[in-house]
């Protein structure tokens, strides 16, 4: 099938329609997913997050529930469990804490060897998915992993639960067609995260400048979803009076509104040149090497 034809026929309209679907069924899904969860249930299958059932494998199996271990892994990790869905899982579950900074996507922080790598958090646990080209493709020389598949690592409480080789996770016949359609017409398809965001947001020019707007000023550093730095250039001969500094800083800490806005106000005259780049809390991406 030429993937790339497929989207090339399609009319605007059928774009159009097909986006509007999508982006109404992850609004219902998602909204069943936080209503369950609010419950303290799975979205998927309906039991607790907490409980077990062997004969029931679901991704809140990832959550370690109490008394599962990695053996009761092997027969579920063996078939397709459905990459993409998977993916939406944690980075809904991630998110519900605190959006964005749970989840390290930076594309420029991946391995250039990887299609797809990131790591995600949630309370004591922390999920890495690493996808190389060989994985994309199987590895055709090997007994394990002939096929075309994900590897995760998981921790809990930072030690090992998962290795990544402990499974060679096969994608589904709809995982091959979306990575398809990422890599024959990355033109037409974007591999959107509704509800899923990460940090990869700050790679978004266009979303960086609404982040910038909606940003507030925190004292808890350590924790802060984002740090910030800003430089500010005055014309030629003018300075910035230091009545009006202390001023605009106290009006920061009152009412929470970064200082760089503040001075726009009082100094319109000035060029500022913002970064904005993760917080200190933002979990590193965990690298798969030959050896994990």
């Amino acid at each position: 099938m030429n993937i790339r034809d497929f989207y090339d026929n399609l009319t605007p309209e059928q774009i159009e329609e097909g986006n509007r679907k999508q982006l109404e069924e992850n609004k219902r899904v998602y909204e069943e997913f936080t209503s369950a969860y609010k419950r303290g249930n799975c979205s998927l299958c309906n039991f607790p997050l907490t409980e077990f059932v062997s004969s029931k494998p679901c991704f809140h199996w990832f959550l370690r529930p109490h008394g599962i271990k990695k053996k009761h892994f092997q027969k579920y990790l063996s078939t397709p469990i459905g990459f993409f869905r998977f993916d939406s899982y944690l980075r809904w579950i991630a998110n519900l804490n605190s959006p964005y900074k749970n989840i390290n996507d930076i594309k420029s922080e991946m391995n250039p060897a990887k299609v797809i790598e990131y790591t995600i958090r949630y309370k004591n646990i922390e999920w890495s998915v690493s996808i190389g080209k060989t994985d994309r493709q199987g590895h055709p020389d090997t007994k394990n992993g002939n096929f075309p598949h994900f590897h995760i690592q998981m921790k809990v409480d930072n030690n090992v639960f998962i290795k990544f080789n402990d499974f060679h996770i096969p994608f589904s016949d709809e995982d091959i067609f979306t990575l398809r359609s990422m890599e024959e017409a990355p033109d037409r398809v974007v591999w959107k995260n509704t509800f899923g965001e990460g940090m990869s947001i700050l790679e978004d020019d266009e979303a960086l400048e609404q982040l910038d707007k909606l940003m507030t000023r925190t004292d808890d550093v350590e924790n802060a979803t984002f740090n910030t730095g800003t430089l500010i250039q005055m014309p030629e001969g003018e300075t910035m009076d230091g009545e009006t500094l202390s001023k605009a800083f106290k009006e920061s800490k009152e009412t929470g509104i970064p200082v760089r806005h503040i001075l726009k106000k009082y100094f319109p005259q000035a060029s500022f040149l913002t970064e904005i780049t993760p917080g200190d809390s933002v979990p590193d991406i965990s690298k798969r090497t030959p050896r994990k």
